[in-house]
């Protein structure tokens, strides 16, 4: 069971990882192309951002951006709104998968699941079968293992399969990461002390400062997150088969 489900999740791993770089690259060559047909139109033209259109209710009027400028205000648009939501997805579909991974260990073995936690009554008498109580105890510790920090979520597998190691320097770059992306979902992306313990020496900016995904940051992280997950899973897959 165990070894079908790391297969599935092998899958999903090079499935979302490939759509999210196909994603990136057909709306980079869309920034690329229309930033060349606007460098072609005269400078007395002109496009409509309509505002009253889609936002009427706000009192908007409608912006015109007049060729010249449009070039311009493609790339500020791709490297402050496209990039974050490409690092953004990437993070969120790391999470998700490594979650799907520690779920296939603790479904494979219940017994790795802490055995001095408590669990309320109405949890049992609502469940209609054993499984169905471990299915919510392992939810319950998946949800507590989230709000730790990436090295401690690395130390839970670990704790679940002893033969898997990790290159240290990667586990801090992952967590810079995603220290990254709390930065630009929760602060605007302003670089604050949370963000600075978080990533420690691998920190790119100082506090106060934007934080940046420009240039190939989102490619390497891509390349990053991709490799440790495929990494882990063929680990966890070599030590059940020679367990």
């Amino acid at each position: 069971m165990l070894t079908n489900n790391l297969i599935a999740i092998r899958s999903r791993v090079i499935e979302n990882f490939c759509r999210a770089m196909e994603f990136k690259a057909f709306t980079d060559l869309a920034y690329k192309y229309s930033s060349e047909i606007s460098k072609a139109m005269p400078p007395s033209k002109s496009i409509i951002i309509g505002y009253s259109k889609f936002a009427h209710s706000l009192g908007l009027r409608d912006k015109l951006v007049a060729a010249p400028e449009i070039a311009g205000q493609l790339e500020k648009a791709r490297e402050d709104y496209f990039l974050d939501m490409v690092h953004q997805h990437q993070i969120s579909l790391f999470e998700t998968l490594i979650f799907d991974i520690f779920r296939a260990l603790l479904k494979d073995r219940p017994e790795r699941l802490p055995a001095r936690k408590q669990i309320d009554y109405t949890t049992i008498l609502k469940a209609p079968d054993r499984e169905s109580i471990i299915d919510a105890l392992i939810e319950r510790e998946l949800n507590e293992i989230k709000y730790k920090n990436v090295r401690d979520w690395f130390a839970c597998v670990q704790n679940f399969c002893s033969a898997c190691k990790f290159d240290e320097e990667e586990i801090s770059r992952i967590a810079e990461a995603k220290a990254t992306r709390d930065l630009l979902v929760h602060n605007s992306g302003i670089i604050n002390h949370v963000y600075l313990t978080k990533a420690d020496k691998y920190a790119r900016g100082a506090l106060g400062e934007k934080i940046s995904v420009a240039g190939t940051y989102t490619l390497d992280i891509w390349k990053l997150l991709s490799k440790v997950l495929l990494a882990l899973i063929d680990q966890l897959q070599g030590s059940t088969s020679n367990a």
